[in-house]
């Protein structure tokens, strides 16, 4: 009978913590959003990483970028700083993020690249920082300048030119794959909606 009331005790405990945890993190958010003054910020929140407290994913329209945040020890913690990007993808509870950006008009007949970064519990993404893998599409052109209906693709690791089925191995392994990727503003909400 004295188990069954620990345990039972230890239960109560639980779920009361838990509830207050997402009272915290419900609260934490609010106040960041209520002191955002940018105009055309948009908000979401998603399950980047492992946990059951969801991210909140600021992208701030007028500069064209993107933060992530999270709660840590009653906190708010920034996992991503400011990234600039034409769309942001994440890969849910993976903490894997990937950022596209084109170049040259874009296209077949331009230029553009993923890539993909490893979110880390104790530090913060910037643009300096080496995304785990990426890639880049450049369209090749003859000497005349007439586009030549292909193109160069160049795959790295960690910054270190590899092969496609490397690159594809390593994608794997992270759990990256074609489509998998959710947009970060998916579900996007501005100050007044949310």
């Amino acid at each position: 009978m004295k188990r069954i009331f620990l345990i039972m005790t230890c239960l109560v405990t639980l779920l009361l913590s838990a509830c207050g945890r997402k009272d915290d993190y419900d609260e934490i958010y609010r106040q960041a959003v209520m002191e955002d003054e940018g105009d055309g910020t948009l908000f979401s929140l998603i399950y980047l990483d492992d946990d059951d407290i969801p991210e909140l994913v600021v992208y701030n329209g007028y500069r064209e970028h993107y933060s992530v945040y999270t709660v840590r020890d009653g906190q708010l913690f920034c996992m991503v700083d400011s990234m600039t990007t034409v769309e942001m993808v994440y890969f849910e509870r993976s903490g894997i993020i990937a950022s596209f950006a084109r170049w040259n008009g874009g296209g077949d007949e331009g230029g553009y690249g993923w890539c993909y970064y490893q979110t880390n519990k104790g530090s913060t993404l910037t643009e300096d920082a080496v995304p785990v893998l990426d890639y880049s599409y450049n369209a090749v052109y003859d000497e005349e300048g007439i586009y030549t209906g292909g193109g160069i693709t160049a795959y790295y690791y960690m910054g270190q030119e590899t092969d496609q089925a490397s690159y594809e191995e390593k994608m794997n392994a992270l759990g990256i794959t074609e489509g998998g990727g959710k947009i970060c503003l998916e579900n996007a909400f501005g100050k007044e909606e949310l």
